[in-house]
């Protein structure tokens, strides 16, 4: 694939993908744990997805692959690990993609009442795949345009709310404070990775930008400091402007938010930046979603077919249009709690596994070199056993109102672990680190050598 991107369209990119969880989804945590559970959820889901952004920076500029987590399973922790996460990586964006077409038709149907959700839903995905289809720079510059357009609606929002052009209600805050009792502190977390599902897709374009090394950790960095700053007016904006029991069971709480405020503008701005982040996230889902796929298949997970690169466009072109059946089956659901919930499942997985090959990577190569490790994160490896242990707790609490989910993702996941770690049981990690251009571990090499002298010695 071509060399092309640059650090702003990494940051759109994963910007682009998780803007929307300021303008939908979020608001689930006030259902669960009011005001207080939310900015709990916000702040714990925050610090993990801090740790899993740096990471990501350190992996994907190290390794400069297209299949993000996947390849960085592959190559440090073994192939059912890898399959496993590839196709966690994959729903996960799937489904993403799937909410936000369904958030598009629900604006779509509130504008034009005589629409039908389902074919608009149908609609937006067949165009946001043949998007792709033609080109990733043209996806992800349209990204940059409708994510700068969506971030700079919420701030102009939030200002004009500090400086008391809008009206607001602080009593809202204390009404909803805590109506679950403690227990809702804790099922709030549940929704917490909403704020920021899909940020470490930003990594998932290195092996098509000019410079990696240098544009995966900044435009990475830059995209999750742009989220936590969103995430913490989009908070405070809604729990002023709207009663927490309708905050709760809202479809696109700023929205709503603006047009309780009663300024015309607003109402335009935000009902334009719901739109328009929820295109750019589910164009960015199109582009990281098919190149999971993509390394799946051309280490031969799935079929090779779908490791095809068009000769004019230069995109994977196969993986790329085999997202719209997948995404079309998650929308004729309908339900978007449900959607949303297991591609929050699927990404805590990969929440597990991220910083888990990161440990792996510097056990394997403590070697901070230019050439292994472009990128040295700080605090490292004691804050990714941090982070599994954030995954870990968050991903328990969907027992609450979503075990079925949890079970069928369990019993999903599993089976593919197991079939592909027997299936390439005798895949050779080490040809994998070769193909990188690193050389063997020294204890490995020593090993290696030893196990040589003793065959030829049986002989």
């Amino acid at each position: 694939m071509v060399k092309t991107l640059r650090p702003f369209h990494v940051w759109a990119l994963g910007v682009g993908i998780v803007l929307v969880g300021e303008y939908m989804g979020w608001n689930f945590t006030i259902a669960k744990g009011g005001v207080l559970g939310s900015l709990l959820a916000m702040l714990v889901a925050g610090t993990m997805y801090v740790i899993i952004s740096l990471c990501a920076s350190e992996l994907g500029s190290a390794t400069k692959l297209a299949g993000g987590p996947y390849d960085w399973a592959r190559l440090f922790i073994g192939p059912g690990a890898a399959a496993s996460v590839g196709l966690a990586v994959y729903m996960e964006y799937i489904a993403l993609e799937a909410a936000d077409a369904i958030v598009v038709a629900c604006i779509a149907q509130s504008i034009f009442p005589g629409l039908q959700v389902f074919p608009v839903t149908l609609l937006v995905i067949a165009l946001l795949t043949f998007i792709n289809y033609r080109g990733v720079v043209a996806a992800l510059t349209l990204n940059f345009v409708l994510t700068m357009i969506a971030f700079i609606a919420i701030l102009a929002f939030f200002f004009s709310t500090a400086f008391g052009l809008v009206d607001i209600h602080p009593e809202y805050l204390f009404q909803g404070a805590l109506p679950n009792g403690m227990i809702g502190l804790f099922a709030a977390l549940q929704f917490g990775p909403w704020f920021y599902l899909g940020i470490e897709g930003a990594a998932m374009c290195a092996e098509e930008c000019k410079h990696p090394s240098r544009a995966v950790p900044l435009g990475q960095q830059a995209g999750m400091i742009t989220l936590l700053i969103g995430a913490a007016m989009t908070l405070y904006l809604c729990t002023v402007l709207i009663p927490t029991d309708l905050l709760g069971v809202s479809v696109y709480p700023l929205f709503e938010a603006a047009k309780n405020s009663g300024i015309f503008i607003f109402v335009a701005l935000l009902g334009l930046g719901t739109f328009l982040t929820c295109v750019a996230s589910a164009n960015g889902c199109v582009c990281d979603s098919s190149r999971s796929w993509f390394a799946l298949s051309r280490d031969n997970y799935v079929s090779s077919w779908f490791s095809a690169v068009h000769p004019k466009y230069n995109t994977p072109y196969r993986a790329v249009i085999f997202t719209m059946p997948v995404a079309i089956g998650f929308a004729f659901s309908g339900f978007l709690d449900q959607v949303i919930t297991f591609s929050i499942i699927s990404g805590l997985l990969c929440y597990v596994l991220i910083p888990f090959s990161l440990i792996r990577f510097r056990k394997l190569f403590p070697q901070t070199t230019r050439e292994v490790r472009p990128f040295v994160g700080p605090l490292q490896p004691y804050i990714s056993y941090f982070a599994i242990a954030i995954a870990i707790t968050i991903l328990s609490t969907l027992f609450w109102g979503y075990k079925y989910n949890l079970i069928f993702a369990f019993v999903f996941y599993g089976i593919s672990y197991f079939y592909f770690s027997h299936r390439h049981k005798n895949s050779n990690i080490e040809n994998n680190w070769a193909e990188m251009g690193w050389p063997l571990p020294k204890g490995l090499e020593n090993g290696r050598i030893k196990k040589e002298a003793k065959n030829i010695g049986d002989e």
